[in-house]
């Protein structure tokens, strides 16, 4: 018997129909794709090496983690601020153990961990289009945000619901996602997404009350989103939440990718379209929304 699932063994060709269709119906701009794909990841590239070279932005995001879950969790920065910490205290409980070790090795697991993951949601790719993908991503790996973790668990969270709540508790609009199963009428995995994220903040919840009531004062307080979103957040979520339900009724699930960088509360720069990255994998899912 083969053991190997289907997320780990290459595609097979049933797996990347979804794709073929897609371009069957949209010739001119899957031929663009790689075209526009390089010239965004060498540009991508040059922000990288600028962030590396003036060694402010190494780790800059990774750093607020680290600080976060060594001590007592502090919602007092205000985003966009220096080692603001922006995500609910059950992230900083979860990564508690890796930031027991010193910055520079935290650091780079941190990049180690972004960087498997990257390589994970490029595998069914070919190589003239992993390459730039992987180039989209090298600012994201400098500053050692989430958005790739939040482009694998998009992924994984098309199978597994329960993946959501990794959205939810960190970027938390981007978790629109979890809307992908009530616009199919999946009610038992809208339930299980749901149901475990509820677990985690009722444990989370009683083991620290106050860190919670802090976290969710602060997400009150800044609840249009950072100011240095060019477009109203609440219309992008609106947009994001069209996008996933279009996407649901069409069975795209690669349209949740955009829509989540659409919710994501920060939209000024590169990093947050790196979420892009889990599109490959979506366009394999060409059955993920049917009941099984």
């Amino acid at each position: 018997m083969d053991n190997t699932t289907r997320e780990d063994r290459p595609p097979s060709r049933s797996e990347m129909r979804q794709w073929s269709v897609f371009a069957g119906k949209f010739p001119l701009l899957t031929r663009s794709v790689p075209i526009v794909l390089w010239a965004l990841g060498l540009e991508a590239l040059f922000l990288a090496v600028r962030h590396f070279v003036t060694g402010n932005a190494m780790g800059q995001d990774s750093h607020a983690y680290w600080l976060a879950a060594q001590g007592e969790l502090s919602y007092a920065a205000s985003p966009g601020q220096r080692d603001a910490y922006l995500y609910s205290p059950a992230f900083a409980a979860v990564i508690k153990p890796l930031a027991l070790l010193p910055w520079p090795l935290f650091c780079a697991a941190w990049f180690a961990i972004e960087a498997a993951a990257m390589v994970w949601l490029v595998r069914p790719l070919r190589v003239r289009w992993a390459i730039p993908v992987c180039l989209l991503c090298l600012p994201e790996l400098v500053v050692g945000n989430i958005y790739i973790l939040l482009a694998a668990a998009t992924v994984v969270g098309m199978r597994r619901p329960a993946a959501w709540s990794f959205a939810v508790l960190t970027k938390v609009t981007t978790g629109v996602g979890l809307l992908w199963f009530a616009a199919r009428g999946d009610w038992k995995r809208l339930l299980q997404g749901s149901g475990a994220t509820v677990l985690i903040v009722v444990v989370s919840y009683a083991v620290d009350p106050t860190a919670w009531s802090d976290w969710i004062q602060f997400l009150l307080a800044n609840r249009s989103g950072t100011p240095d979103s060019g477009i109203s957040f609440v219309v992008r979520c609106l947009i994001a939440v069209a996008l996933v339900v279009i996407g649901a009724r069409k069975q795209w699930p690669f349209l949740v990718a955009p829509a989540m960088v659409l919710a994501s509360p920060v939209l000024v720069s590169f990093i947050p379209w790196t979420i892009l990255i889990a599109v490959p994998r979506l366009l394999m899912e060409g059955s993920t929304g049917k009941r099984q």
